[in-house]
């Protein structure tokens, strides 16, 4: 009897438990179903279609100031970042050996000056002499071979003279241009040796207000960038500055690296403030096509469409669908307070974020770019601007 009476109360205990999972379950756990409906308002704006790239920022005119002579520095009147006119003294050159070279090619000059007024001499009277029959005509034709070789003295003399005179004046370095030195690489005492190759003293750049950049393009853009298009950039130096250029020249010698070929586009850019530095990397963009006024839609928006989950649980919320069933066309969606209705447009231009387009819809019409069901969980609803729940 006692057995019997346990055996019971385990059955009944079995039961209120079953009966209470079945009450949780129909009555407390409740299945959610979440509706978030994401939304963009239509607009009318200029579309540009884009291409980036980097590049360097250089001067526009970057002269290289070296000497043809060698020698020792004696003097520097230049630093960094000073300005120069044409013609401004940068630095001297030990002259005692070249004024030395000078010289003595002025003394040969003299040597051979009177070298020739001799032999000159000399053949007038020999030819006297001849014309007398005073002499032998072999006489002769030694002063005259005397007299020539005396004049070709004096022309390679006279040559000498002018070169040495030329270095002397090269051991003073003065500038070719205006502009702003950015480079210095001599110091006082310095030996230059200019026996093989120009040695470079002092790079000169003209003006810094007017600068280019040398961009590098990749050839499946290349064929976009034409002279004159806008070019907005930014430098890691002023990252909250945006600057403009303009594209002034397209070059047509590639370059192949790891077999990536690209071409170097040159940009012109106005640098007023002198915040632009040579050598300094720039992220620019440039601007090859653009479509003013635009209507504009997110390319979202064209590639939506709600499948059969989306449509299920829309119906269940009680909103009206308007679709066109033609998979074919170029469609949007708008939404109108619980109705969905799809609609024909014609893409007209497209920069691969934005798309330009032509039919019925006005500047700050809604239209859908994503929806998301979400079933048993709560949705974040952040990132949609319509969020629904249902419950079963």
């Amino acid at each position: 009897m006692k057995k019997k009476k346990i055996r019971n109360i385990i059955i009944w205990s079995i039961v209120v438990l079953l009966l209470g999972l079945f009450v949780y379950r129909q009555f407390i756990l409740k299945e959610k179903v979440s509706i978030a409906i994401q939304q963009e308002v239509v607009v009318q704006e200029t579309l540009y279609a884009e291409i980036s790239a980097t590049g360097t920022i250089n001067p526009i005119e970057l002269v290289d100031v070296g000497t043809q002579v060698s020698g020792i520095i004696s003097e520097i009147l230049v630093d960094f970042n000073d300005n120069v006119k044409a013609g401004d003294v940068l630095a001297r050159m030990d002259k005692r050996i070249l004024k030395s070279s000078y010289l003595e090619s002025k003394s040969n000059l003299l040597k051979a000056e009177v070298s020739v007024k001799h032999t000159e001499r000399e053949l007038d009277r020999n030819k006297k002499l001849f014309d007398e029959g005073f002499i032998a005509k072999v006489e002769l034709e030694k002063a005259q071979f005397d007299y020539d070789n005396a004049k070709a003295t004096y022309s390679i003399a006279k040559l000498q003279l002018d070169k040495n005179s030329v270095n002397l004046g090269y051991s003073t370095i003065v500038s070719p241009i205006d502009g702003v030195v950015i480079s210095k690489n001599i110091e006082v005492g310095q030996t230059i040796a200019a026996s093989f190759s120009t040695p470079v003293l002092f790079s000169i750049a003209n003006d810094l207000k007017q600068m280019k950049i040398e961009a590098s393009v990749d050839e499946a853009d290349i064929g976009m960038v034409k002279p004159s298009q806008k070019v907005i950039f930014t430098v890691d130096a002023f990252p909250d500055d945006v600057f403009e250029g303009l594209v002034d020249q397209v070059q047509l010698q590639p370059t192949v690296v790891q077999n990536v070929v690209t071409y170097n586009v040159i940009i012109l850019i106005q640098n007023p403030e002198l915040k632009l530095m040579p050598g300094m990397t720039a992220t620019l963009i440039v601007r090859t096509d653009e479509k003013p006024n635009s209507i504009s839609v997110p390319n979202s928006a064209l590639s939506f469409f709600p499948d059969a989950e989306d449509l299920d649980a829309l119906e269940k919320k009680k909103y009206k669908i308007n679709g066109l069933n033609q998979p074919e066309m170029s469609t949007v969606w708008t939404m109108n307070d619980k109705t969905l209705t799809e609609k024909e447009v014609a893409v007209l231009f497209t920069n691969g974020i934005q798309s330009g387009i032509s039919g019925d819809l006005a500047p700050g019409d809604s239209i859908i770019t994503n929806i998301r069901v979400t079933i048993g969980e709560e949705s974040s609803g952040s990132f949609f601007t319509t969020s629904e729940e249902e419950e079963n």
